[in-house]
């Protein structure tokens, strides 16, 4: 059976000091290896510190060095435009010389040649020159007289020849849009109008009984007015290069007839 040994002869047992002075012994060298750590860490601690603030200043200086680069590129760009702007006001003021150099020598030449034109004109010349020209204008003068007469002329012809074709057609709208004909063809092609129309110019004797014959085609609305009739003849003729059937001018004759008649039995009145 094994003996056990108490505590207090454990305590006493040169073996089990010899193991706790040992023991002892570590916990010293480890509480002093400890505190060198915790030195090492407040050193490592401060140089980290060090650092930082190293770092910020030189991110500082870096900022500053930033900044100054900046302005310079900046100035850099400005005086390079300055620069631009001088040259281009250059080139401005060397265009503008050039050309009011080019423009005085352009009139010098011009000046130059005129006096030697005027050198080689004889004055006796120069008189029958001025001569010719004050005939000239005369003749234009009298040239644009005869044209504006000519002019207030044709205006007044126009004017009467739009005032007689307005009277036509509106007479010819009248009788395109009348069914009072006293005649109209059997195929309802052709009929027959009394009107009052006159040509320009012409001068009857009874302008208030005065009427001829219009002939209207109602197919295409071509019409043709009648001319003077000649006593006893058996048709009526026509204005105008209207093409109309022999059966419808007979019919417009015996119209103008009638008329005629009427207008004799009222002076006989």
């Amino acid at each position: 059976m094994a003996q056990v040994l108490s505590l207090k002869e454990l305590r006493s047992s040169s073996a089990l000091k010899a193991e706790i002075a040992k023991l002892e012994q570590d916990i010293v060298q480890l509480n002093e290896q400890l505190e060198r750590q915790k030195l090492v860490e407040k050193k490592l601690r401060d140089d980290l510190v060090e650092q930082k603030k190293d770092f910020e200043h030189l991110e500082k200086q870096f900022e500053h060095f930033a900044g100054i680069e900046a302005e310079f590129e900046a100035l850099q760009q400005q005086v390079q435009m300055e620069r631009l702007e001088q040259l281009v006001e250059g080139d401005k003021k060397d265009n503008l010389m050039k050309k009011e150099v080019d423009k005085v020598r352009a009139q010098l030449k011009e000046e130059q040649d005129e006096l030697r034109e005027l050198k080689a004109l004889d004055p006796q010349r120069l008189k029958r020159q001025v001569a010719d020209l004050k005939e000239k204008n005369r003749e234009q003068a009298n040239d644009n007289q005869n044209i504006n007469k000519a002019l207030i002329a044709a205006r007044k012809d126009l004017k009467e020849a739009t005032t007689a074709k307005d009277a036509l057609d509106a007479e010819l709208k009248a009788a395109r849009a009348a069914t009072d004909f006293f005649w109209q063809s059997a195929d309802g092609t052709w009929a027959l109008f009394e009107v009052t129309a006159r040509l320009k110019d012409e001068s009857v004797d009874n302008a208030e009984n005065f009427k001829r014959i219009r002939v209207m085609n109602l197919v295409n609305g071509m019409s043709a007015l009648s001319a003077a009739h000649e006593k006893g003849a058996e048709k009526a003729t026509w204005l105008g290069t209207l093409e109309i059937p022999d059966d419808v001018s007979v019919e417009a004759g015996k119209r103008l007839l009638s008329i005629a008649a009427e207008l004799d039995d009222d002076s006989e009145k």
